[in-house]
């Protein structure tokens, strides 16, 4: 073979082996191409299947939030008139009745407090299964907190016919850092639950320290003599809905959520719950929490009014804002024997003038309101206690909502407490209690006023003295307009407008606060020309009032 053939036979392998590199090469490619085809699939799946989870998460979300608004709104409406009933039923307690009325009274009091747990339970789990649920730790005083479950437990006792004690060592520290709000409920019920079971014999509370953490883990246990729970029932009763049945019927009524309620309340404050019962003997519930020690003074009124709250009440001037004129009928009522004033608005538009017309020691404002509800009236009222440097008055939310979330936004609104629907005399009169101030006096403040509805300030108010200061700030703030104006800031002019109208507003000067809500509409939609007359319009109103205003000093001085 001569070196031609030899070469040209190695070209021809190597031509082969080209080949097959190119074929390789080529499947590698095609099998590349597939995997990206496989990846951008994979890719465009995962992305499809992500969004439909966001999709399906917030469709959750806001059908959670939905029925979260729904059993809301359903519980405003629901403890409203029920205020009113229970209310009036505590009122008709204390008149003269007949035998037979006593009884009935007594059927639809109990009723009206049945109806006001079962909406508890509901609205709470509700919360709870949509995990609105977090437990707050602040320092509070055990003692009084036991007081206060003792004085509920011995009235719910006291009505069956069965005993009730508290025992505790009171020697262990009392002040604890905890939720004492889910604790104090968890522990009212299970005292109700076992008085609701147990119909000869008594209920206890026992309270103890556990040596195993230097005594900072608290055992709480509710022992009752009442009818027991079988073994193979004990895991159920915590399932919400559920109760105790013999054969098809029911042994006691109830939604059956107290024990679920518990349950989710004590694992949210990091504790355990258990159950010993037997048949016949009774049950004990035992709770497990750790409670740290607190040095703080935690001393919290409350309890101790609940377990008894002196009448004495010193002289008070109190508006009362509240659309739905029964429920001022039940606090008036409420309060008839005792040396206060009582004004009446039926909405946050009128307290304000109210505020103005009529000076007021406390404010017991309803949120829910047409016109202007709670929330708005308060933040102009507090707006204007700023300006005029005049020192803030207490003011009172009065709602249905019971939310421990949502109280903690009406107290950062400026309320001073939140009064919970429906409540009690007692419960009315602890908060007047905390709030009240010592008037001069001569103060003319005895006896219910007849002159209860809220009028316009007419300039001969206590606060009249004030309206030269009110137009000198209004007049301010126009500059400040003008300048925002000059500047195109938009957002300045559209805020100080705002604060302008609800000052003119508060004050009654109808006309100003319609020119500066003009204003304020004009400055959203940045039609500057029509700012800028309106402006001029401002001015020469404030002015014409300013000469109003001299003209009607200069004729009370002569």
């Amino acid at each position: 073979m001569t070196d031609t053939e030899a070469l040209k036979r190695q070209l021809e392998r190597a031509d082969q082996e080209i080949g097959y590199l190119k074929r390789r090469i080529s499947r590698m490619e095609k099998r590349l191409l597939r995997q990206e085809k496989l990846d951008d699939m994979n890719r465009h799946q995962t992305k499809w299947a992500m969004q439909q989870l966001e999709e399906a998460r917030a469709l959750a979300e806001k059908a959670n939030q939905a029925k979260t608004d729904f059993l809301a709104n359903m519980s405003h409406e629901i403890r409203t008139p029920l205020n009113i009933v229970l209310g009036m039923g505590e009122l008709l307690a204390g008149t003269e009745l007949a035998d037979s009325q006593k009884q009935y009274l007594q059927s639809l009091r109990l009723s009206g407090e049945h109806l006001l747990k079962l909406i508890n339970d509901i609205l709470e789990f509700s919360r709870i299964e949509s995990g609105c649920i977090e437990a707050i730790e602040r320092s509070f005083d055990l003692k009084e907190l036991l007081v206060g479950v003792e004085a509920m437990g011995a009235h719910l006792a006291l009505e069956k016919g069965i005993e009730f004690s508290l025992e505790y060592d009171s020697s262990f520290h009392i002040n604890r850092l905890g939720d004492s709000r889910k604790l104090r409920q968890v522990l009212l019920n299970l005292v109700g639950n076992a008085v609701k079971y147990t119909d000869s014999g008594g209920v206890c509370l026992s309270v103890a320290g556990l040596e195993c953490d230097n005594r900072e883990s608290v055992l709480f246990s509710v022992s009752d003599t009442g009818i027991g729970i079988a073994q193979d029932k004990q895991e159920l009763i915590f399932e919400r809905f559920t109760q105790l049945e013999q054969g098809s019927r029911k042994i006691r009524s109830g939604v059956g959520l107290g024990l679920a309620i518990s349950q989710r309340l004590v694992e949210a404050m990091g504790g355990l719950i258990k159950i010993e019962s037997e048949i016949g003997k009774g049950s004990s519930f035992t709770v497990q929490l750790r409670l740290p020690f607190s040095e703080e003074d935690s001393f919290n009124p409350r309890y101790r009014e609940l377990v008894g709250l002196p009448d004495a009440l010193g002289p008070l001037r109190i508006l009362v804002v509240d659309d739905i004129y029964l429920n001022f009928e039940v606090i008036r009522n409420y309060l008839k024997d005792l040396p206060v004033t009582i004004k009446y608005a039926e909405n946050g538009r009128r307290a304000q003038k109210a505020f103005v017309d009529d000076c007021c020691d406390i404010i017991l404002m309803d949120l829910r309101m047409p016109v202007m509800g709670g929330i708005e009236a308060v933040n102009h009222i507090r707006k204007l206690e700023e300006k005029l440097d005049i020192g803030p008055t207490p003011i009172i939310a009065m709602t249905a909502h019971a939310f421990v979330e949502q109280e903690e936004t009406y107290l950062e609104s400026g309320f001073d407490e939140v009064l919970i629907k429906p409540f009690t005399r007692i419960d009315l009169l602890a908060v007047l209690k905390r709030h009240s101030k010592q008037l001069p006096a001569n103060a003319e403040l005895v006896g219910n006023s007849d002159d209860q509805h809220a009028s316009v300030d007419d300039g001969s108010g206590p606060l009249a003295a004030l309206i030269p200061k009110v137009l000198d700030t209004i007049a301010e703030e126009i500059v400040d307009i003008k300048r925002a104006l000059s500047d195109n800031d938009h957002a300045i002019l559209e805020k100080t407008s705002h604060s302008a109208k609800g000052l003119a507003g508060f004050y009654g000067f109808t006309r100003l606060s319609d020119l500066l809500d003009h204003l304020e509409e004009s400055a959203s939609r940045r039609e500057y020309r029509t700012a800028r007359a309106l402006i001029v319009a401002i001015g020469s109103h404030v002015d014409e009032l300013r000469r109003r205003q001299e003209s009607s000093f200069e004729d009370i001085a002569n």
